[in-house]
């Protein structure tokens, strides 16, 4: 994974939480959904997938923030 993309991610997952509605996010959701989506786009990139193969097909950054938000509702947190 390149620069580009890690630097991107907090960006990316701002971006993310903004277009989904409801409670306002806390800070350790937002670092926890970067952490994510950091961890699935390295174990991409051993089979040559990047974000932006993923931007054609599903909003990874979103779904990340939402795998974070209910796994807290749920109280796995």
């Amino acid at each position: 994974m390149n620069d580009d993309q890690l630097d991107n991610i907090p960006a990316r997952i701002l971006a993310a939480a903004d277009r989904l509605h409801g409670r306002p996010y806390k800070a350790a959701e937002l670092a926890d959904a970067c952490s994510l989506l950091r961890d699935m786009l390295e174990a991409a990139a051993t089979h040559g997938v990047t974000l932006a193969d993923f931007d054609n097909v599903v909003d990874l950054p979103q779904a990340a923030v939402m795998t974070i938000r209910h796994r807290i509702q749920d109280g796995h947190e």
